[in-house]
């Protein structure tokens, strides 16, 4: 539960405080650990792209400031965006933008400067070709999933339980999904000979548990 603290109470994005006259008004909040880093003006994104994420945060400014506090903040933004490294005319358009979904700027890429997707874009607009600038890929991108299961494809350490409570504890230099494989073919094929948990299964007649294996990479 929030509580009021020094007249401020925040709640989701908004910081309410109290005015001297006990009215409330409200202003954007930030947390204690916001760092004001945002997409930076020399990062070899479109124009476009940087251009909204300075639009985006003045639009929120109006949005979620009082008239008491809406100057307070643009102000703000102006510093911030410097430290971003945006120029006066970069932050000049931001502030005065109006959305217009109807209009296209075609003035954004001659901001694109000394770049090879600049230099292809105005090629291909002399001929009618609309190019549209994507955010290269993040090493993420081209690594698997953390919540793929790799054990199984790895040689490891693996156990698998018995409905009578005991388990079977192995280890094998191949893949673990394959050993468990033929744990499973042994027992359909009732070849004790060849694994000690088709033996206890069909010795015993208990039903092993496969469903409930865990393995160990190496």
């Amino acid at each position: 539960m929030e509580t009021e603290s020094e007249e401020h109470l925040p709640f989701l994005d908004i910081d309410i405080y109290r005015r001297p006259d006990g009215s409330l008004g409200h202003r954007e909040y930030r947390k204690p650990t916001h760092t004001n880093l945002y997409l930076d003006a020399r990062s070899h994104h479109h124009p476009s792209s940087k251009q909204a994420a300075l639009s985006t945060l003045v639009h929120r400014a109006r949005a979620l400031c009082d008239q008491d506090s809406l100057r307070g903040e643009l102000e703000f933004l102006k510093d911030i965006f410097r430290r971003n490294g945006y120029n006066d005319r970069q932050i000049h358009r931001a502030l005065n933008r109006r959305p217009n979904h109807n209009q296209h700027d075609d003035r954004r890429d001659t901001a694109f400067v000394g770049t090879i997707f600049n230099r292809i874009s105005r090629m291909l607009s002399r001929h009618n070709i609309k190019s549209v600038g994507l955010p290269p890929k993040k090493k993420s991108n081209f690594l698997r999933p953390v919540k793929e299961h790799l054990g199984l494809r790895t040689p490891g350490i693996y156990s698998i339980p018995c409905e009578c409570g005991k388990v079977y504890i192995g280890q094998t230099g191949h893949s673990v999904g394959t050993r468990l494989k033929e744990h499973q073919r042994h027992l359909r094929l009732e070849h004790p000979d060849k694994s000690a948990v088709a033996e206890h299964s069909i010795e015993l007649d208990h039903r092993i548990q496969f469903q409930k294996k865990r393995h160990t990479r190496l």
